[in-house]
Order: structure tokens, then sequence, then C-alpha cells
């Protein structure tokens, strides 16, 4: 769900060169699985007719695996077209895998959720530290870093197929559209898409951009891949154990705090430094990023009371929420475009953190919504 996603930002001095792609077409391919995420709430009414969260992840991881093979061998416009099938099935599963930790995990949501955050974390790292390393490899170029991804997403979908069983008799209550539900009314609902929202934005913005704002600070496209790899690695695995403890906690407003504005001071000093520090930086903002992730998540599980309202709630901030977050990339590109300047952008990003310190501060407080 991660790899196949980030592993586009070191490769995109690749990409143009052999595209001639711009900022602006570049920050559209990697917002487009973002953009999706938004829009595959209008149909997920229709998903859930397929039958259980199972059926339906199955599905989904299985579509994934087609996507990411395609869209390495079908030239720019297959990039650009399979993109998009990338991005729906990621969503699908984004939306489905609340649901199904409620239903069969309900008492450790924290750590079932901390774990598959985790997991996405290590293989979106583990796909940037070698994206370049395997694209120099040979004549296949960025197609060859495309391999690794296309052969798990494979066994993952043979997995599925294999293990479940089919549950096409389980009866369930078809999501409302999100903006018909109770929920949409919700101030607090609506806090949760704007927080989500804005710290969505500030990952997908750096993690399209860093590789490349590292190249103009000394780094090679090889070392800006491999810092923003470890870094990520070390956040991924800060943010295992973290929520299974966060979520005992019934106020959580110092916490999300305490990480949004470490978050936000390390996104300002990035723009503001340079060197070996930037390893300290990049590690504490991705621990941050890490961390706020799964707490986003959780809430849809912390803040309503069946399966069933926590898919509406979770569709309905993350649909709006990645709205808001599609626009990373290309906000940080065009910031760039207008100043020729990366580290101002940066600026914008840490911006960007005051507003989600505001909403996540509304979100951190132990109330319900109530549906």
């Amino acid at each position: 769900m991660r790899a196949g996603l980030v592993l586009i930002g070191p490769l995109i001095p690749i990409l143009k060169n052999e595209f001639g792609l711009s900022n602006t077409a570049v920050s559209l391919l990697a917002g487009i699985p973002i953009i999706c995420f938004a829009g595959t709430s209008l149909f997920m009414k229709q998903v859930a007719r397929l039958g259980s969260s199972n059926r339906i992840i199955k599905w989904a991881v299985t579509s994934l695996a087609l996507a990411l093979f395609a869209r390495t061998f079908t030239g720019l416009i297959g990039l650009y077209i399979f993109t998009i099938l990338m991005g729906v099935s990621i969503a699908i599963m984004n939306y489905e895998i609340p649901a199904w930790v409620k239903k069969h995990a309900a008492s450790e949501t924290g750590l079932i959720t901390g774990i598959y955050v985790t997991l996405m974390g290590v293989a979106g790292s583990i796909a940037i530290a070698v994206s370049v390393p395997l694209a120099e490899q040979n004549s296949l170029s960025w197609r060859f870093a495309m391999f690794p991804w296309i052969a798990i997403a494979a066994m993952a979908a043979i997995y599925w197929w294999l293990r479940v069983i089919p549950e096409t008799e389980e009866r369930r209550e078809l999501p409302q559209y999100f903006w018909r539900s109770k929920a949409f009314k919700n101030p607090i609902a609506w806090s949760l898409a704007l927080f989500f929202g804005t710290e969505s934005m500030t990952f997908y913005a750096t993690a399209t951009w860093f590789p490349t704002i590292l190249t103009t600070k000394g780094f090679t496209l090889r070392e800006a891949a491999v810092a923003v790899s470890i870094s990520g690695l070390i956040g991924s695995f800060v943010g295992l154990a973290a929520p299974h403890y966060i979520a005992k906690v019934i106020d959580q407003r110092l916490i999300i705090a305490f990480l949004t504005i470490m978050s936000g001071v390390s996104f300002f000093m990035i723009g503001f430094q340079n060197g070996e520090i930037l390893y300290l930086w990049l590690t504490l903002a991705n621990i941050g990023v890490s961390i706020i992730f799964p707490i986003v998540l959780m809430q849809s599980g912390f803040k309503s009371d069946s399966p069933e309202a926590t898919r509406n709630l979770s569709t309905m901030f993350q649909s709006l929420g990645y709205i808001l977050s599609a626009t990373g990339p290309y906000v940080l590109g065009r910031v760039h475009d207008a100043t020729n300047d990366w580290n101002t952008a940066m600026y914008v990003v840490a911006a960007i953190t005051v507003v989600q310190l505001f909403f996540g501060l509304i979100v951190g407080k132990p109330n319900k919504i109530h549906y």
C-alpha cells in the first residue's frame, strides 16, 4: 500500500529526464493516488455490495498488483492511467482496514493499527532506499525498481485468495455517502478531517520532494534516498509500539501537540540548515509523522460504536482529508517554481503544521461522535 506510492520521489529526476516532465507534471503524477483516495468514497457504497471486508480487501490487493505491473510497462500514458487504478485500490483498503480491525480486533485497535502502519512505513522506506540503486542497474532504469513491489503485491494477493474463507452470506449495512451521514454535520468529525488532511498534506509533499530537496543541499541522489529511507525506518519502528500505548490515553491533546510541534520545527530546520545535521531533522520529522498517522486512523474507532459507524467516519475524514492532502506535492512544487528556493517551500510546510496543531487539539479531546 505504501511502497509503490512513495518510491516515485527518488525517481523524479530519472522520470523527468526520460519523459521531459515539468515539476507540475511530476506533482500531478505524485498527487493522482491521493486524489483517488478522496474520490473513491463516491462509490464505496457500491464496493460494499461485494460483501465482507475480507472479500473487498482481497479484490483490492489483487487490483493493486495488476496496477503496479501495468503502469511499469505501458509508457507515459499508462504510467498515469494505472497510477489511478493503484490509487483506487489503496483507497479501498484505506477505508476497509479500520472497519476490519474494529470487527476482528476491537480490543487491540492500537496494537493492530500500529503493526500495519509500521509495516507500510518500513516497506515505503525500503522502497525509497533501493529505488535509485535498482534503477541504475540496467537499461530498464526506473522500471526495474518496480519489480520487487510487483512481486510482493502479487504474493499478497495470492495469500488473500488462498487464505480468506468466502463470506458472501454476510449481511452488512451498506455505508452511507459521507455527506449524508450524521458525522458530516459534526464539528468534531470536520476537525478530524482537517487534522488528517493537513498531516497527510505535509507527509505526501515531503515524501515526494525530499530526495530532490536534499540534492540541493550537497547530497547525491542515492545519498538523499538513503537518508530519507533510514529516517523513515526509524520513524516507522518508533511508531510500532506508540499507538498501543497512546490508545490507552483518554486525553491525547498533549501527545498530539508535542508530535506536531516536533514535526513543524524539523521541517523548518530542514529548510534552514545544510549538511549532516539534516539526518537529525529528517528523523524527528518522520517520527512525528509516523506516530500521528496511526493516531488519526484510530480515531474512527475511538469515536464510533460499531464497525459500520467506524467505516462511515473513516470514509468521511479520509475523503475530505485526502482532497486537501492531494495538493501537498503540487503546492510544494509551485512554491519552488515561484521562488526558485526549496528552503521557502519547507517553511510553507512548517506553517501547515500550525494549522494541523489547531485541529489536532480538538481531535485529541476525549469526545464521541454520536450517529
